[in-house]
């Protein structure tokens, strides 16, 4: 995985390559491994910051040191990538998806959800489908709002 060159000058561009990239990445070791391991990539204007896998934390404490990270460390942007299971709203009908939230302080925020359907006991990934962050509720959306930068 060769990472995208990071544009100070086309912050949003440089992000949008490193989500491209990291999606692409993310599918391929769900599908090697089965799973994948939570992780969020941090930037900010300079570019790719800090790299955090995820054990152990509790979600909300996770949100909290997100906010806390990107208030004291100027951050520019987050990607995080982690396995969600979502209940369907008028039934008892549950799906795993890999999932991928990428949010700036410039205001993009999206995910790209990539549901696992089994063949057998094989683990396969329909094609990722993106959700606009206007649509999205939860504990990893709207991080930005509120924050001092």
């Amino acid at each position: 995985m060769q990472p995208p060159e990071w544009n100070k000058e086309d912050r949003a561009g440089s992000l949008n390559q490193w989500i491209e990239m990291l999606n692409e990445e993310s599918r391929r070791q769900f599908l090697e491994a089965g799973t994948h391991v939570e992780i969020f990539f941090i930037f900010n204007d300079d570019g790719l910051m800090e790299v955090i896998p995820i054990a152990g934390m509790d979600k909300d404490e996770m949100v909290r040191e997100l906010k806390l990270m990107l208030t004291e460390r100027n951050g520019y942007a987050f990607i995080h990538i982690a396995e969600a299971t979502a209940r369907n709203i008028d039934s008892d009908a549950v799906a795993d998806s890999l999932v991928l939230i990428a949010e700036s302080r410039e205001g993009m925020s999206a995910a790209w959800l990539s549901t696992v359907a089994l063949r057998g006991d094989e683990k396969l990934l329909l094609d990722a489908v993106k959700v606009d962050g206007s649509e999205l509720t939860g504990r990893m959306t709207g991080i930005f709002q509120g924050l001092e930068n």
